[in-house]
């Protein structure tokens, strides 16, 4: 069933949490470039990356606003979102959202890879002290697997791409009522085809290789800090680092979500339109998990977003925020990377 009621709770949640995820995310960027202190220089780059991924999904969370129907070996997207009013030619609109939807789940991907690259700098960080990271090295690491990745899944995605009868006459079989309607639909009709089983993998895999990674990395540094003994200064310090990084696993939890809604109906065939407008749902709330995280646990950011909300509740209430009262607020979990540049 094609039409249902469960289509504009998912076009709500996409269009409002969409560009909240957005500016939060343009936000953060803004603070990690102006105010991120020296000793936090290297691992600010790979907090930018996870943050321009985030802000790009936001923004292509609005453009797309997805259905998604999982059928084990094909994946079709029906579009809501105002990529839609993009174009009028029939082929060309369904590539187009299509490409907002391939980009979201790249940087989707990336955002898990950098997340294990922070995780493993972490534990280095903290079990070896007294030796340095050149920030260059890291920048390198970064940017350079930033470029492949997307260099490779950029391919993937014009693979992917079919004729429109080829593509009418798969999701006949599935929604009939769809070929000649007014919705926007794409999809890859291979998942396991060359060119798509990585990506394929990498989505169903990749949230679970992410946890397993930040709790092998939890259990190093929890090893290291009961070995040897630490003021409390600095055990308060090392077990930030770790809070940081446990509460960073919500996002792979999360996903995980939409990983088990993706396997379990395509693989028992048992897709609703519930379901399916389910599937995104995570996807979409993810953008905003990250920068809330930042701006509640790393100190310099957290000062720095309080500097720049009083003057923005001033303008608008002509009060000054009460958030000013207590410049540090109370939370304990708050990053402090001393690991010289």
């Amino acid at each position: 069933m094609i039409d249902h009621w469960s289509n504009v709770p998912r076009i709500i949640w996409a269009s409002t949490l969409g560009p909240l995820g957005f500016s939060l995310n343009l936000l953060l960027g803004y603070i990690i470039f102006k105010y991120t202190p020296d000793s936090m220089k290297t691992y600010s780059t790979m907090i930018m990356v996870m943050t321009i991924t985030d802000a790009v999904n936001g923004f292509c969370s609005i453009m797309t606003s997805v259905r998604l129907i999982s059928t084990g070996s094909q994946l079709f997207v029906i579009f809501g979102g105002i990529c839609e009013s993009a174009f009028e030619e029939k082929l060309t609109k369904p590539r187009f959202c299509m490409y907002w939807y391939a980009l979201l789940v790249q940087c989707h991907l990336l955002n898990d890879i950098i997340m294990i690259f922070s995780y493993v700098y972490r534990a280095y960080v903290i079990t070896m002290p007294f030796d340095t990271i050149n920030q260059k090295k890291i920048q390198l690491v970064t940017y350079g697997y930033s470029l492949c990745h997307f260099s490779y899944l950029t391919w993937g995605y014009f693979m992917s791409w079919s004729s429109l009868e080829a593509m009418d006459a798969e999701i006949s079989k599935i929604y009939p009522e769809l070929i000649g309607s007014n919705y926007t639909y794409s999809g890859v009709l291979d998942v396991n085809a060359p060119s798509q089983i990585v990506m394929n993998m990498m989505s169903v895999s990749l949230p679970v290789f992410v946890v397993a990674v930040a709790l092998i990395c939890k259990c190093i540094i929890e090893r290291y800090l009961n070995k040897f003994t630490f003021t409390d200064a600095k055990k308060r310090q090392h077990r930030s680092l770790v809070n940081v990084l446990l509460y960073q696993t919500i996002s792979p939890l999360l996903s995980l979500v939409t990983v088990a809604l993706y396997v379990t109906v395509g693989q028992t065939g048992g897709s609703t339109a519930i379901l399916e407008n389910l599937m995104p749902f995570s996807l979409v709330l993810l953008t905003i998990v990250s920068p809330t995280a930042s701006y509640i646990l790393i100190g310099p950011y957290r000062t720095a977003f309080i500097k720049l909300w009083n003057p923005c509740v001033s303008m608008i209430f002509g009060a000054d925020s009460r958030l000013l009262k207590n410049q540090e607020p109370p939370f304990r979990s708050t990053i402090s990377v001393t690991n010289p540049v």
